[in-house]
């Protein structure tokens, strides 16, 4: 019984091995120019005077994938296609903070030169049609809140 076995491991392993291989021809030539030519297919025109050799070329057959590295591969895929996402959204909304960062920016700098222009400048008290002519402390408290919305934003 021993003997099968041994017999079974000794042949049928090299076949096996010899089975996974495929056999692919390749023609080899040297041009006029010195240049060496590998193709499946012998070189076109048959008035060249080319040496053309026909090589047997061993391919090997590659095992399919394992499952287990197919569940990984989508996992990585997956994570990848998150990622990429992620980082789409994080771009957008950088867009978006920039543009808005930008018209905060033009609105404090108008708001600034309105409050330095030393005019009389009306505010709504509440919100009743009241209104009330901004006091000389309000408006340097308003200058300072400008200024510092411009370094933040500007």
């Amino acid at each position: 019984m021993i003997v099968r076995y041994f017999l079974f491991f000794i042949f049928i392993n090299p076949l096996s091995t010899i089975a996974a291989t495929q056999i692919i021809q390749v023609y080899r030539w040297t041009d006029d120019s010195g240049t060496i030519h590998l193709s499946q297919f012998p070189p076109e025109g048959k008035n060249n005077n080319f040496n053309v050799e026909k090589i047997q070329v061993p391919i090997p057959i590659s095992k399919p994938p394992k499952e287990e590295n197919n569940k990984e591969r989508m996992v990585n895929i997956k994570q990848y296609i998150e990622e990429r996402e992620s980082a789409r959204k994080m771009q957008i909304e950088t867009t978006k903070t920039a543009k808005i960062n930008k018209k905060n920016c033009a609105i404090a700098r108008k708001n600034l030169d309105l409050y330095q222009s030393g005019q009389r400048i009306r505010t709504h008290v509440n919100d009743n049609s009241e209104t009330q002519i901004l006091t000389e402390k309000e408006r340097i408290k308003r200058i300072k809140r400008s200024e510092k919305n411009i370094k933040s934003y500007c």
